[in-house]
């Protein structure tokens, strides 16, 4: 008997190694997962061709094995992005095991159906989720044949209309350096991106062909969406900037200049110029020297034109038109002031020494849209009008209850009336038939600026019209 049982036990044994099982301890993911990249970054994507892989790797730092709820496409399946995960062609994968100490890969190409509205930038991301924690890693490609410009800082170069160029983060043009703008060029700004000027910028856009400021967003939607990139600054110092025949449209501030055009050097020139969709501030100068002609600044969120802190100013048949939509605007299209606010709360002057309005409308959807905001100095000098001197001469204005009859500052003023704008809400401020803007310019400032911003004259019929538009009637 006692034979049997040892017989027996020496059966069972074996058998008792194999029915033992390991007991799994797993890491609760509370602290989250260690990633090889925390945006994955994709080059230019060409039409239907696809991208090469790009791949990421996924870390458990733990001392013991983890399991991770999912591994997921944020896009999903309607997304240009594919993935395998750690060998599976799924754009979603469940109850994941990684042991510890040790490393998954996430492999991620993409495939873009190229056409003319093809976004610059496409946007997706891997979520990875661990029950306790969720985190994602950043997937960007480009899909069309750009020039990728990031946290650049450039020396005197020339863009050209060969190809699109993508700015991201920003573009510096530094001090002594010139960046030149060919006809037909465009810039496309990723979200906040600006274009920062410290030394100098041409824009030489023609009629047919106009240099182009704008979103990286090509779809229908985003035309007139505002905010959608950073803006334009001309910094102290910079000069011999001309922008001409350009549109500047969907960021949160369109120009920003600060002291610009001082000491003797030339001013920023402005022509025939479109400055639309715009979150805060068309143009925002600040103690700067600026000519603008034959151009429209419309749209804004908060002022169309801001000229701040003094300065000098010349504005010669531009439509002023704020009609913004995207949310409630209380302040008005045209704001003036000459001084600040110190660190010691102490009000500072910089004398307004010009803003001069000619053959202009400002006009939108306020009771009032011209705002001043003006403290007097003691100077005696005639010149500086006591810190502030303007002048609107044969103007459209939509001045409110504003006093006018200051005949040394408003000279053939048309107060109050619809400049009938043939579809304001649509952002087209071209003259409709029964324009009151209709022919009631002055001609010597005309005769300065023959042709509209259209290349229409404006001294072949009975008079000028007011604004950046000549109404041409059929004959």
């Amino acid at each position: 008997m006692k034979r049997a049982l040892l017989y027996l036990f020496i059966i069972l044994l074996p058998l008792s190694f194999f029915s033992c099982e390991r007991e799994f301890e797993y890491a609760n993911g509370l602290h989250g997962l260690s990633f090889s990249v925390d945006t994955l970054m994709f080059d230019t994507i060409f039409s239907s061709i696809g991208s090469v892989t790009r791949n990421f790797k996924i870390y458990n730092t733990y001392d013991q094995d983890l399991i991770i709820n999912s591994i997921e496409l944020a896009g999903g399946d309607i997304s240009e992005f594919r993935l395998n995960i750690n060998g599976y062609p799924e754009n979603r994968v469940e109850d994941i095991k990684i042991n510890a100490l040790d490393s998954l890969y996430v492999f991620v190409d993409i495939n873009v159906q190229q056409n003319e509205n093809s976004p610059f930038v496409v946007n997706d991301s891997v979520i990875i989720n661990t029950g306790e924690k969720t985190q994602s890693v950043k997937l960007i490609a480009y899909p069309q044949d750009v020039v990728l410009l990031q946290k650049e800082k450039i020396k005197t170069t020339t863009f050209t209309a060969d190809k699109p160029y993508l700015i991201y983060d920003y573009l510096v043009v530094d001090s002594t350096e010139t960046l030149t703008i060919e006809p037909g060029a465009r810039l496309h700004f990723y979200n906040d991106a600006q274009l920062i000027v410290f030394g100098s910028m041409q824009v030489n856009g023609t009629i047919e062909e106009p240099v182009k400021f704008l979103g990286h967003r090509l779809e229908d939607w985003y035309a007139d969406k505002p905010g959608q990139w950073g803006q334009i600054q001309f910094m102290p110092g910079s000069s011999d900037n001309i922008i001409r025949n350009a549109e500047i449209k969907n960021s949160s501030n369109g120009l920003f200049v600060d002291s610009v055009g001082l000491g003797g050097k030339p001013p920023l020139i402005i022509e025939n110029t479109t400055i639309n969709h715009i979150t805060n501030f068309g143009i925002i100068a600040q103690n700067s020297n600026i000519v603008v002609s034959n151009s429209v600044i419309g749209d804004c969120g908060y002022h169309s034109v801001a000229l701040t802190l003094g300065g000098t100013y010349n504005f010669y048949h531009c439509t002023i038109a704020n009609f913004f939509n995207w949310s409630y605007r209380s302040t008005p299209a045209l704001f003036l002031n000459n001084y600040y606010t110190d660190d010691n709360g102490e009000e500072v002057i910089n004398p307004l020494i010009e803003a001069n309005f000619y053959n202009s409308i400002i006009y939108g959807r306020n009771y009032t849209e011209i705002g001043f905001d003006f403290i007097e100095t003691d100077d005696s000098d005639d010149l500086l009008n006591n810190g502030f001197n303007y002048l609107f001469k044969n103007c459209l204005l939509k001045s409110g209850d504003l006093d006018i009859s200051d005949n040394t500052k408003f000279k053939s003023i048309t107060t109050n009336e619809d400049p009938n704008f043939i579809d304001p809400y649509e952002f087209n401020y071209q003259l409709d038939t029964l324009s009151p803007c209709k022919d009631i310019g002055a001609i010597e400032i005309a005769n300065d600026f023959p042709n509209d911003i259209l290349n229409n004259s404006r001294i072949k019929d009975s008079g000028p019209d007011l604004g950046a538009y000549e109404r041409i009637e059929n004959e």
